[in-house]
């Protein structure tokens, strides 16, 4: 794993040095892609635990160079919205949080970034969700200690009609696509995340309008890739 690391890392370095050369002062990332093959098959894994370190490796080698990293999260080798989908993808992108890469990539993308799944695009954002609700910690001062709304209350009683908790509680993570519904209700419907997030990611591509961009940035955008396709 360190000598995949010193090779990518050459790779990197090498490029920026050559854009540099090219285009003095262009802004660039550092953005490695290593990995591990699969010990049974040889192939591109897309996921697992050294995926994951060698993301966060790339986060030190990008601070000792002092370029911004662009980090691949989301990293799964999984062919559908799954089990292992949510687990990689949990594990890589709280991994890139913990090291605070400056930008994370690869929402929505399943087998190693082979296949675009807006379903998946979208329990990738509820992932995301969480990871940066656990980022927030816990903040500890007067207000969210409420020692005199707990005082109030005292044994035996409860919070529900106290200003302080209905001032707070929409603090609370809210999810979309986690199952909390009783037993009952579940066991008469046997959905899940995955059929939530793909009713919602249809009802979504048919209804919304997206707000159309400012009319400078067209132009701009217009006059870029013209530029490149001269």
């Amino acid at each position: 794993m360190a000598g995949n690391l010193a090779v990518g890392n050459a790779e990197v370095i090498a490029g920026t040095a050559l854009l540099q050369l090219a285009y003095p002062g262009a802004p660039v990332f550092y953005a490695a892609a290593q990995t591990a093959s699969d010990l049974k098959t040889g192939a591109y894994t897309g996921g697992g635990p050294e995926d994951f370190l060698f993301g966060a490796a790339t986060n030190i080698l990008a601070d000792f160079y002092n370029i911004p990293l662009s980090m691949g999260s989301f990293a799964t080798g999984a062919k559908e919205p799954n089990w292992q989908a949510g687990l990689e993808g949990s594990l890589s992108t709280f991994m890139a949080s913990v090291v605070m890469s400056d930008m994370l990539l690869g929402c929505g993308f399943l087998h190693g970034s082979r296949i675009w799944s807006f379903a998946e695009m979208l329990m990738d954002c509820e992932i995301f969700s969480i990871v940066h609700k656990m980022m927030e910690g816990i903040v500890v001062n007067e207000e969210t200690l409420a020692l005199d709304t707990i005082a109030a209350v005292g044994p035996g009683s409860h919070y529900l009609g106290q200003k302080h908790t209905r001032k707070h509680m929409r603090e609370l993570f809210m999810p979309q696509f986690m199952d909390r519904r009783p037993y009952s209700e579940w066991e008469t419907k046997k959905d899940d995340a995955r059929d939530w997030a793909v009713a919602k990611a249809r009802k979504t591509l048919k209804e919304h309008q997206p707000d159309p961009l400012d009319e400078n940035i067209r132009k701009e955008m217009d006059r870029i890739i013209k530029s490149v396709e001269n």
